[in-house]
């Protein structure tokens, strides 16, 4: 207490006592603070598209991962416990889906401390690939899911929204 009434120049706050404008800073400050805690920056996406005959494209999803961290395959066995990666391709009327994703990087299978399981998964980087029909000039809209580990901890799994333009012939 004596650190808090150092640096702040308080020993405990009353809530009940605080006004609506005070409390509402705390909040903030809070969900803040949460945010930063939580918020994921192991791993960076990116998204591409390759165009092919008959307005086929392939759609390419790469990821970078930090350094200590990986990435679940879906070849990870269902009862493991990791959230694996799963590709989503968001409702677009101008665009067909021709192929299920696949996983282009080559998984490593490893026992998991933290699942106490054998898992497959992705360091440093991931590569997976799926392919479209498109009809006309659209946007593309794929939500990817996954979830991230270190050797101590995992974080909640994330859905990440990647965005690319589709041009047709």
């Amino acid at each position: 207490m004596s650190v808090l009434k150092a640096v702040f120049g308080f020993q405990k706050i009353d809530l009940l006592k605080l006004n609506f404008k005070m409390k509402s800073y705390l909040l903030l400050g809070f969900f803040f603070l949460v945010q930063i805690t939580f918020s994921q920056g192991e791993v960076n996406w990116s998204i591409k598209a390759h165009e092919g005959e008959k307005n086929r494209q392939s759609i390419e999803i790469f990821a970078n991962i930090q350094p200590d961290w990986h990435l679940y395959s879906s070849e990870t066995p269902k009862n493991a416990g990791p959230i694996p990666i799963s590709v989503q391709v968001n409702k677009n009327k101008l665009i067909r889906v021709k192929s299920d994703f696949i996983e282009k990087s080559k998984a490593i299978k490893k026992f998991d401390a933290n699942f106490d399981s054998d898992v497959f998964i992705f360091e440093d980087e991931f590569h997976g690939e799926f392919k479209v029909k498109v009809k006309k000039e659209t946007f593309l809209s794929v939500t990817v899911t996954y979830m991230v580990c270190n050797e101590i901890m995992c974080l909640p799994p994330v859905d990440e929204i990647l965005l690319i333009k589709l041009n047709a012939k």
